[in-house]
């Protein structure tokens, strides 16, 4: 019995030498790697099934609102919510209460260190 090797059709080696020359191509401009990653992003979501389309959808949604807000950070695109009340001083409050003894709480673990010296 012989072994054969299997044919390898020409297409094959034509597209990996489009793709070397590509790959080389891509390292010298920028521009064509985010076309490359474009491209790449287009036929993973074209081969992909019903489910993963969506979660690609979502993605590329909240990347675009990133981008958006990371060029023009003072547009705002978001709906506005009601602004909340101002904060008035309590010293009775709890959220002041709180602070008070993480604080103390401060003091105390500060004082079990032994003083700084200069």
């Amino acid at each position: 019995m012989a072994i054969t090797k299997p044919n390898k059709p020409k297409n094959i080696y034509h597209l990996l030498y489009l793709i070397l020359i590509f790959d080389a191509i891509m390292r010298i401009t920028p521009p064509l790697s985010l076309f490359a990653v474009s491209v790449v992003a287009v036929a993973a979501y074209k081969s992909s099934p019903t489910k993963t389309k969506k979660q690609i959808k979502s993605t590329i949604k909240q990347i675009r609102k990133d981008l958006s807000r990371w060029i023009d950070p003072d547009k705002k695109s978001e709906p506005t919510t009601p602004e909340e009340e101002p904060y008035e001083f309590n010293e009775d409050g709890d959220l002041e209460q709180e602070v008070k003894r993480n604080m103390e709480r401060n003091d105390i673990d500060d004082e079990s260190y032994p003083p700084e010296t200069a």
